[in-house]
């Protein structure tokens, strides 16, 4: 039974990926999860369900990625450029409606990003910024708060934006240009020996 959900939850993330969520159909899915469309909506009765569930699978997957590049033994820099690098990819994969599902205002979404997804990496994010701390590449008069606080406006301010996510290529693209501007005002622009 848990295993046929699952296969669904995958099939469905790779048809976004590739057609988007509103191309990708409940027959697509059950088909490519090699279940009948009957067993889908007995999982999930409807497919905005199954998007929600797809959101939520995905999350986690993500937030597990995520623990294994901030829990590694790399240098504070080389995690920042996987988490980076891994991000860009992500925008690049799925098609803009996913990403967009992703950071909307659909109350379920957001209560789950909220008390879930973001619960589950808050504490690796503050441990991985107080490393960069004790390494000299983030300001150690900043606040963990205040730090935390900066993410929370521009994730904020992407989920605003309503064009964000239409064309993933073009939003890999914006990434990789916005990285400099939110690592420079963690930074604050170290010397050559950083802040130590």
């Amino acid at each position: 039974m848990e295993r046929n959900k699952e296969r669904i939850l995958q099939a469905a993330l790779e048809l976004f990926q590739v057609h988007g969520i509103k191309k990708t159909t409940t027959g697509d899915i059950a088909q490519k999860a090699g279940v009948s469309p009957a067993t889908v909506y007995n999982h999930f009765g409807s497919k905005e369900e199954l998007v929600r569930a797809a959101v939520k699978y995905f999350l986690r997957r993500t937030a597990a990625d995520f623990g294994e590049i901030l829990n590694g033994k790399l240098s504070f820099m080389e995690k920042m450029e996987r988490v980076l690098s891994y991000k860009s990819n992500m925008l690049g994969q799925y098609q803009g409606d996913f990403m967009q599902t992703i950071i909307s205002e659909d109350p379920e979404i957001r209560h789950f990003i909220d008390s879930v997804y973001l619960k589950e990496i808050r504490q690796m994010v503050v441990d991985f910024y107080e490393e960069g701390k004790r390494q000299g590449y983030i300001n150690p008069e900043l606040s963990t708060e205040t730090i935390m606080r900066y993410m929370l406006i521009i994730r904020s301010g992407m989920a605003a934006e309503s064009t964000l996510s239409e064309d993933p290529g073009h939003n890999r693209r914006m990434m990789q240009e916005l990285t400099p501007l939110f690592l420079y005002g963690l930074m604050g622009k170290p010397g050559p020996e950083g802040y130590k």
